[in-house]
């Protein structure tokens, strides 16, 4: 007997399937409520199960922008379906089937799902079901640190520039400190003018309220490091978060009259020893921007670990509904519609007006 639904985080049966299966911070009815609040989404999740198995996969709702339905996206990180360890292939088709169809009937016309390169790094039942209308992406890659080795023998993989430049802010004096009133209170002003010279989305610039629920309602799952200067000044900051023994460098920030120093190098490599010290199985640092293998993703390649891969999946439930909607994005601009492995869903890219000829 097979069961499925869609429930709300305050639903005893979110934290029920959770407790079966391997999560990760994303997967938590706080985060997708915190998370829900700061894009005007409404927070749900879908729960499939069967014959003792669970699929469980966070979401966030909204109405599309033609008003033609509602559409979904996994909150903010990576936030695949999980599924209990007893879960098999045929229970994993099963329960994708599922939730394509389900979704349908609730009136959702698409869902936008970031997989987990550590936990999901692929939904090989989507690619292989001819009745799924999912298109899986690889987005680029992200990086994991090895926790086995002791400091100066991980160092040894570290390349030399970011070794020279770890021991030269050791030498200066400088200090990282990690979840006191201070950092903490460093974080926000760093962080935001980070955000505003690289010119980040403003999704990206996360108010003092956010910032304040967001560490109120995940508690001791967050940490904030803090690397500051012989005279006490913080020179850089970052948020971590560590679930299930999973340590994800979530958002960081540097001042700008600190870049030269880079002092997130020691930052990193403090929270690498905080992470062994700590019972932590995976330290994974991420990617670049939007999952691009950039500058901010060699930053990060450079500190050892094999790069993992970071792949998106893209589901349209109802073709008509969708488009309709993309009919409507289309008429406001020249701009050619993206496909698939694009901006998805397609008709909520940022619009280019038609300009008159």
């Amino acid at each position: 007997m097979s069961a499925s639904r869609f429930i709300r985080p305050d639903d005893p049966a979110w934290a029920k399937a959770l407790a079966s299966c391997k999560h990760d911070l994303y997967h938590l009815p706080a985060y997708a409520e915190v998370e829900g609040n700061w894009i005007g989404a409404e927070p749900i999740a879908f729960l499939y199960e069967c014959d003792g198995q669970t699929m469980m996969l966070p979401l966030l709702e909204r109405p599309t922008p033609a008003g033609v339905g509602t559409d979904a996206v996994t909150p903010y990180g990576y936030s695949p379906p999980v599924f209990s360890s007893s879960a098999t292939e045929d229970f994993i088709a099963g329960a994708l089937l599922s939730f394509q169809d389900t979704a349908r009937d609730r009136g959702m016309v698409s869902t936008f799902i970031r997989l987990h390169p550590l936990l999901c790094s692929s939904l090989p039942s989507a690619q292989s079901n001819s009745e799924l209308q999912w298109t899986e992406v690889e987005r680029g890659s992200t990086v994991a640190l090895p926790l086995e080795d002791e400091p100066e023998q991980w160092l040894k993989q570290v390349t030399k520039g970011h070794r020279l430049d770890i021991r030269k802010l050791e030498r200066s004096g400088c200090k990282v400190v990690v979840n006191s009133d201070a950092a903490w209170a460093a974080f926000p002003g760093i962080y935001r003018a980070t955000m505003e010279r690289i010119g980040a989305s403003p999704s990206y610039f996360y108010s003092d309220e956010y910032l304040r629920e967001f560490r109120s309602r995940l508690g001791p799952r967050v940490h904030c490091a803090a690397v500051f200067d012989c005279e006490h000044e913080p020179l850089c900051a970052s948020l971590f978060t560590n679930v299930g023994g999973l340590l994800q460098y979530h958002l960081s920030g540097t001042r700008a009259n600190a870049a030269r120093q880079a002092p997130t190098k020691l930052l990193l490599a403090h929270m690498r020893q905080w992470a062994r010290e700590n019972g932590v199985r995976y330290f994974h640092l991420g990617g670049g921007y939007g999952g691009g293998e950039d500058t901010l993703f060699q930053f990060k390649r450079r500190f050892g670990g094999a790069p993992l891969p970071f792949r998106t999946v893209s589901i349209v439930h109802d073709q008509e509904k969708f488009d309709a909607e993309c009919a409507v994005w289309r008429s406001k601009t020249d701009e050619p519609l993206a496909g698939p492995a694009g901006f998805f869903p397609p008709y909520r890219a940022p619009v280019i007006a038609n300009v008159e000829k």
